[in-house]
């Protein structure tokens, strides 16, 4: 079994609210290496919030029915979905976690070859029972809502990005302009809330999982997604084509496996975060804190859905962040879903 010796994504520093953050690169890990069998190698970008990451944890390898018979498995950490469509395109992965911008990109400028298909949703974002991606400010800014915004600096972790949509959304709707009211400092996520503390910029956008030690901070939530956009699919499991068309069979078993692993966490809750704190050396307190609640993201369509995924790319269009509406249900399946 090939673990990853590199797992340290976020170290515990005191409460869950003051947790230190530190990222990951290079990580691989998961069962490799059987014979004829075939490999399956996953890119991810977040560990356990990219849902897919926890089937490269031992403890959970053995509850899933497929692997390490139908396929071996391996994951590989990217910094970026953009890393991610580069390694697909390469040949060093089969899947990888995409977002909206990042699979309409890699479709637009054909960057795989022989092009690429969205088999399974990983979370969807903006809905109203769950956590949408959020925007805080610090715990005594009188930044409370979008318009107070305007002249400010706007942590985030890539432009051009889908998470640099939720911006773009909200101040277009509140009449701001994105590129000459505000300006953006990019930085990687793990360091957001200490950059706001020290006040190297205004606020910053937050997915579920960074968002634990925004609020354990006392933070002020000035907006979420969903004040601005209707429920649809964030994240991708995203496959080469060459993938399915070689390892069909083994990527309807992990399909499989993923649905399986998922209705196993939603029995055995603590169970798999205390596997899953082991593994990639996070704090139980930090999982406990969001993971499968209502701070967690929506996870309960996993199969894509073409229209959605339609309808947001049409939102994405008219922000500028995708030159041209397409039809995206020839990109996507529901052919590997059990």
């Amino acid at each position: 079994m090939n673990n990853c010796n590199r797992r340290s994504f976020l170290k515990a520093s005191g409460t869950a609210g003051t947790i230190a953050l530190t990222g990951l690169s290079g990580c691989v890990g998961g069962i490799g290496g059987g014979g004829g069998t075939p490999t399956l190698s996953l890119g991810w970008v977040v560990p356990v919030e990219n849902f897919a990451t926890l089937m490269s944890v031992p403890d959970l390898q053995e509850q899933v029915p497929n692997l390490g018979d139908a396929y071996e498995f391996e994951s590989v950490h990217h910094s970026s979905t953009p890393e991610g469509v580069n390694a697909l395109a390469s040949g060093e992965t089969d899947m990888t976690l995409m977002t909206t911008v990042s699979f309409a990109n890699a479709i637009a400028q054909e960057a795989v070859p022989d092009g690429i298909t969205a088999f399974m949703t990983d979370f969807w974002d903006a809905h109203d029972d769950y956590y949408g991606i959020s925007v805080f400010s610090g715990a005594d800014s009188d930044i409370t809502e979008p318009a107070d915004m305007e002249g400010k600096k706007l942590g985030v972790n890539a432009t051009g990005t889908g998470i640099h949509a939720v911006y773009v959304k909200a101040l277009t709707e509140v009449g701001l302009d994105p590129e000459n009211d505000v300006e953006f400092v990019e930085l990687g996520f793990p360091a957001f809330t200490q950059a706001i503390k020290d006040g190297r910029f205004d606020v910053g956008v937050y997915p579920a999982l960074f968002a634990v030690q925004a609020r354990g901070e006392g933070f002020t939530k000035v907006y979420g997604s969903q004040d601005f956009f209707d429920p649809y699919p964030f994240a991708y499991n995203v496959a080469a084509n060459r993938t399915l068309d070689e390892k069909g069979d083994a990527v309807r078993a992990f399909s499989e496996d993923y649905v399986s692993l998922l209705d196993y966490a939603r029995n055995n809750r603590g169970e798999v975060i205390s596997a899953a704190a082991s593994h990639f050396e996070l704090p139980e307190a930090l999982l406990d804190a969001y993971f499968l609640t209502d701070n967690d993201y929506y996870r309960d369509e996993v199969a894509m859905d073409a229209e959605a995924l339609n309808g947001v790319m049409s939102d994405l269009v008219d922000l500028g962040f995708i030159d041209q509406q397409r039809d995206y249900s020839e990109f996507v399946t529901t052919d590997y879903m059990p």
